[in-house]
């Protein structure tokens, strides 16, 4: 008899689950049907261009798949590591870890929440890597020489990297400013996987969705194209002569002798799959992206503890010196994509108030109220 009880519910937290996921994706149909909008509209100017240089088929897809999987489970596992280690502190972290992670996993409620968004980070990260691809096809590299003076111009008669060399033109400062900025792909997971299946469905959640894609959608799209250039650490390598970004690149050179610079390695990646006309060699500096997600991260924090956001505010501050530092990008790129995240961010404060008074989200968080 337990057992027939134990199955009946089991039946019933099943079926639970899956009209919270059919309601979950109706409730989300904004930012979904932004990464589908943001798909047709890469089809249509694919299909209307020649790209034979462009190599990208099913690999680009899977290649998103197998990153994106470990990539949210993992970032889960640090957000619950920080969360266990500041509030819990608890005798067996091991084994701590991996209730909260359990936890969260088994939830229905926030699996529901957080597939749907899945579902779009995976067709909005695919467009994206696509699109990123294309740049040079739709308009090649032609910006960088007035990048390049709007910085002289704006900095009294110096380049930017010029004035920071002072500073952290020591091995030990470029190594600590350097991993600074490959952190930023997991703050960016940990954001991504935290508003996904931890948050609770609101307007501050569908904003920060809204916002992220908006931001990428414009900067990493449409100004990509429109200021099509390839950075500092590329500038000779585009036939500009003479090359003032020379003598910052042998310093780094010069500091990967000490410690590891990966930046390096990732340049000449990156300049090796363009080459080979691979859809993961996409290179793109103005606007940069990394500055725009770094400063939108700092506004999402509003309301955090006051360590967090002073945190991410070191974090992007660093990020926006670290740009410049390791000659991925001219300072411009940076001022540009300041604008453009803040300006995004203030624009999608009415328009995730107004979704989520819309029925489809009201009907999703009334049946979230009645398993609550």
């Amino acid at each position: 008899m337990n057992m027939e009880l134990q199955a009946a519910r089991s039946g019933a937290a099943q079926g639970r689950f899956w009209l919270l996921l059919r309601l979950s994706l109706a409730a989300h149909a904004l930012p979904i049907g932004l990464a589908f909008a943001y798909l047709a509209g890469f089809l249509f100017i694919s299909g209307s261009v020649a790209a034979a240089n462009v190599k990208a088929g099913g690999e680009v897809m899977a290649g998103i798949l197998l990153f994106s999987v470990p990539a949210v489970f993992f970032a889960l596992l640090i957000f619950k590591f920080a969360e266990m280690a500041i509030y819990e502190k608890p005798e067996s972290p091991i084994k701590g870890l991996w209730r909260n992670f359990k936890a969260v996993v088994t939830d229905r409620e926030r699996m529901a929440a957080g597939l749907p968004m899945f579902l779009a980070l995976v067709i909005f990260m695919y467009v994206f890597t696509m699109v990123k691809a294309y740049i040079t096809v739709l308009a090649p590299f032609s910006w960088d020489l007035a990048l390049d003076r709007w910085d002289v111009a704006l900095h009294f008669g110096y380049r930017p990297w010029e004035l920071l060399q002072a500073v952290f033109g020591y091995w030990p400062v470029t190594f600590i400013v350097n991993l600074n900025y490959n952190m930023w792909f997991v703050v960016m997971n940990v954001f991504w996987a935290y508003y996904a299946f931890i948050a609770r469905p609101g307007a501050e959640r569908t904003r920060f969705f809204m916002s992220y894609m908006t931001i990428w959608i414009i900067g990493g799209g449409v100004l990509a194209v429109a200021f099509s250039s390839a950075g500092p650490c590329y500038f000779g390598r585009i036939g500009l002569t003479p090359d003032p970004y020379t003598p910052l690149m042998e310093y780094l050179r010069t500091a990967n002798d000490h410690l590891p610079i990966w930046a390096l390695n990732a340049q000449d990646m990156l300049w090796d799959l363009q080459a080979e006309g691979s859809a993961f060699g996409g290179i793109s500096a103005m606007p940069s992206m990394h500055n725009a997600t770094a400063l939108l991260f700092v506004l999402t924090s509003a309301g955090r503890p006051i360590w967090v956001r002073r945190g991410l505010l070191i974090h992007a501050t660093l990020i926006f010196l670290g740009s410049i530092h390791l000659g991925w990008h001219y300072a411009v790129d940076g001022y540009l994509a300041f604008a453009l995240a803040y300006a995004v961010w203030r624009a999608m404060g009415p328009v995730a108030r107004w979704w989520e008074n819309s029925g489809s989200v009201k009907n999703y968080q009334a049946a979230l109220r009645v398993g609550g």
